[in-house]
């Protein structure tokens, strides 16, 4: 497969990219500074760009069989600087255009956006008192709003140990009682994100994954 990824200097977004090449991919990565990915390799391509550039987001778009993204909104409450938010909505342009439909994202705390103006209003609400700010909100109705294969993978508490292969996938109503065992590797992390690269058992889903 062409895989483009997003994030790929991050700790998770590393090991998508290393874990990809390992299993054969054509990987094609999108950074800011590419001084910051280490890994090099023939099937590897860098591109350097911004997540405000819809031009340069529509090339590395272009040609892939999916696309993933490791990418972290500004969570400052009332912050007006939001380029994640632009560039998710770019991606899922560039995505439209080119008729890439497989979208895998992860961050951290959730970014659903339920379906119902009531749910809706409350989610808002919930986003205003954790502090959150408005980017979050904006990256998930980017994704939510499109007709994209997309699923959308939630961690709460990613380490740098070595990945276990063992990965408990919940959906996203699971409850605050299982927070503490919400831990995961970022390479079990990454082995997952890359598994849903072309498996869409959990297409336009939400999902919370563990150890």
């Amino acid at each position: 497969m062409e895989l483009t990824i997003f994030g790929a200097t991050g700790r998770t977004g590393m090991r998508v990219v290393e874990q990809a090449l390992v299993a054969g991919h054509d990987v094609v990565a999108f950074v800011r500074n590419p001084a910051k990915l280490t890994v090099r390799h023939s099937r590897l391509r860098v591109v350097q760009g911004d997540l405000t550039d819809a031009v340069a987001i529509e090339d590395v778009v272009r040609g892939a069989d999916a696309v993933l993204a490791t990418l972290t909104p500004n969570l400052a409450r009332g912050s007006k600087d939001m380029p994640v938010a632009t560039g998710t909505r770019h991606i899922v342009a560039a995505m439209r255009t080119h008729g890439v439909r497989r979208l895998v994202f992860s961050w951290g705390p959730s970014i659903l956006i339920p379906r119902g103006p009531l749910t809706r209003a409350l989610s808002r609400a919930s986003y205003a008192l954790l502090g959150l700010g408005p980017e979050s909100r904006e990256v998930g109705e980017a994704i939510r709003g499109s007709d994209l294969d997309w699923t959308t993978v939630v961690v709460t508490m990613p380490h740098d140990k070595p990945g276990t292969g063992r990965i408990k996938v919940r959906g996203a109503t699971a409850g605050a009682g299982d927070r503490v065992r919400w831990r995961i590797s970022r390479a079990d992390l990454a082995t997952f994100m890359l598994a849903q690269a072309d498996d869409l058992r959990y297409a336009r889903q939400e999902l919370r994954i563990s150890n």
